[in-house]
């Protein structure tokens, strides 16, 4: 696994995401890993904790559009959604052990969608936080938001495509906690050290006890249906969206949200 990274360090797991020049950006091989990860831990009777981080300056940025930006059809983009970036949230969502997602620098898009269904999401206070896709034509896949927050915040984020800081994201509890940065890693082992001394069966029926709730509420219909609405978003994209993805694939991005921020300054 080139990207990704798994440790075992007694009852811990440590699922690392290591593509430090693109800021931890996935891509399809990447989700195909995090899934193997996953796969691993929750097999392995040894372990009782999963956390997620990411290595170097971020968790992750999100995915990586430059990637998103070359993908042609709609049964595609609904397989690569549905078989990798999806099944691992659902995985994580019903992994029979804990999983502690630690985050830092920027968590933004699909990585945030990968970190929400967690049980806990500890963040540096500077993390940048969001679903920014929506400012390039995009969608969210994993709507999970307006089930972890209350509606007008999530409009207000959802909406706009706006990034709050890790402090303020634990304010209106779409994160656990917040803490300095240089305390973060010391906290995300100190909740993890509490959890491995629970005993497993007990923790694991809690929590499909807890996830049940939310399941008959409806939340996982919602959110299925939100990954087939996020794939026909794409295909009636408008014009400044479609200059947008060309500008990716021959510039880079960088150069797309510079011509971006031209375009909209003249309107």
């Amino acid at each position: 696994m080139k990207h990704i990274k798994l440790e075992k360090n007694g009852y811990k797991a440590y699922i690392i995401v290591d593509k430090q020049e693109k800021l931890n950006a996935f891509d399809t091989a990447m989700y195909k890993d995090v899934g193997k990860c996953l796969d691993d831990v929750a097999q392995d009777p040894d372990i009782r904790v999963v956390i997620l981080k990411g290595a170097g300056r971020a968790f992750s940025a999100g995915y990586d559009v430059e990637e998103e930006a070359a993908r042609i059809g709609y049964m595609e983009e609904l397989a690569e959604i549905e078989d990798y970036c999806n099944s691992n949230r659902w995985k994580i969502w019903n992994m029979r052990k804990p999983v502690i997602a630690q985050i830092h620098g920027y968590c933004l898009g699909g990585a945030c969608e990968l970190v929400l269904p967690c049980d806990y999401v500890l963040s540096s206070d500077d993390c940048k936080v969001g679903e920014p896709e929506i400012t390039f034509g995009a969608m969210t896949a994993y709507n999970i938001m307006p089930w972890l927050v209350p509606m007008r915040q999530a409009k207000a984020l959802m909406l706009t495509g706006e990034k709050i800081t890790g402090k303020r994201a634990a304010e209106i509890g779409l994160v656990t906690a917040s803490y300095p940065a240089d305390q973060l890693e010391q906290e995300v082992e100190a909740l993890a050290d509490k959890l491995i001394r629970i005993a497993p069966p007990v923790l694991c029926l809690q929590k499909k006890m807890l996830n049940r709730t939310y399941e008959i509420m409806g939340m996982q219909g919602a959110i299925d249906w939100s990954a087939d609405l996020s794939v026909f978003a794409r295909a009636i994209e408008t014009e400044e969206v479609v200059k947008f993805n060309e500008i990716v694939s021959t510039e880079g991005m960088k150069a797309a949200f510079r011509w971006q921020e031209e375009y909209f300054d003249n309107k």
